[in-house]
């Protein structure tokens, strides 16, 4: 590893705010790996991406300390100025799901950063959705906008938890979202309580597509349409798919994996790309990109389904 540069880019705020303080241990553990560390802080949105397209081609390597988010504007711009560097992610956001599901260490900096050290670059598959990418997820329906709603300050001081205020309140608000859907030329219809393309074990920190096949490197997406429940025992069918992190044979839920997925709406309707607002849309296109980018994980980790 001697002389590799590293660009390391640090969003402060994140991780309750523990990323700052966290940073020069964090930045010995790699010094002392071999690598030659320039670190730089996020200062506002986007500008971890406007980091990556100034700074990235001079590196060998290009490390991010944040949330989803954080790591979603470092993979946007690798892929964009197509450099093609290899990616490491060290979690310090709310929820987390991309590292869950790639076995990243989250809730421990050090072991995360240890794990980038002794790890390989793997080429994992992206999300297109229209003109923007996206890690894991683009979703709609009951529950997304609360990721993007839900105040930074509140974020910062409860971590995960600070979801679940709003959550309360959106519970008596929930209402069906009629979508036509085509997943690959199959055409589903009808009223849904939450629809998604994925590339995750877990959505929301709900890790419902544990045990139905997901794979990472495949080219393909996982679609996941919750259907909207007419009475208390179609709603237990859906609670008992989160708890038993399962959502197969269970007939509220469709599941397919597609390459290119398409979302028609009657009226506008708001999306949730990687806890971020995604816009509202008629009709939405999502799409997989192959092998998009190199992340780096611990060498035991198997991008395939569990």
């Amino acid at each position: 590893m001697d002389n590799n540069k590293m660009l390391l880019i640090v969003n402060p705020v994140s991780g309750k705010s523990k990323a700052r303080a966290l940073t020069p241990r964090i930045i010995n553990e790699f010094e002392n790996a071999g690598y030659e560390v320039t670190t730089v802080f996020t200062l506002k949105e986007k500008n971890a991406y406007q980091l990556v397209t100034e700074r990235g081609s001079n590196a060998d390597i290009i490390v991010c300390i944040g949330g989803d988010g954080t790591l979603k504007e470092t993979v946007g711009g690798v892929i964009d100025t197509k450099i093609n560097k290899p990616i490491g992610y060290i979690p310090m956001g709310s929820t987390n799901d991309f590292a869950r599901s790639l076995g990243i260490p989250r809730g421990n900096p050090m072991a995360a950063a240890k794990s980038i050290i002794e790890g390989n670059p793997y080429p994992v598959d992206i999300g297109k959705f229209e003109d923007e990418i996206f890690i894991y997820v683009a979703a709609f329906g009951n529950f997304t906008a609360i990721s993007y709603n839900t105040n930074q300050k509140l974020k910062n001081a409860l971590g995960h938890s600070a979801y679940y205020i709003p959550a309360v309140k959106d519970f008596f608000k929930m209402k069906p979202y009629h979508a036509k859907v085509i997943a690959d030329g199959e055409v589903f219809e009808g009223d849904y309580f939450y629809g998604a393309s994925s590339n995750s074990y877990s959505i929301g920190g709900m890790p419902v597509l544990y045990k139905i096949g997901v794979k990472f490197d495949d080219g393909m997406h996982e679609l996941i349409l919750i259907k909207m429940f007419k009475n208390p025992k179609e709603m237990k069918q859906i609670i008992s798919a989160m708890l038993k992190k399962d959502a197969r044979n269970n007939d509220m839920i469709i599941y397919r994996q597609a390459k290119e997925i398409k979302f028609i709406f009657e009226k506008p309707t708001p999306f949730t790309l990687d806890g971020e607002y995604g816009g509202d849309k008629l009709v939405a296109n999502a799409s997989t990109l192959k092998h998009a980018v190199n992340i780096i994980l611990k060498e035991d980790f198997n991008l395939h389904s569990k």
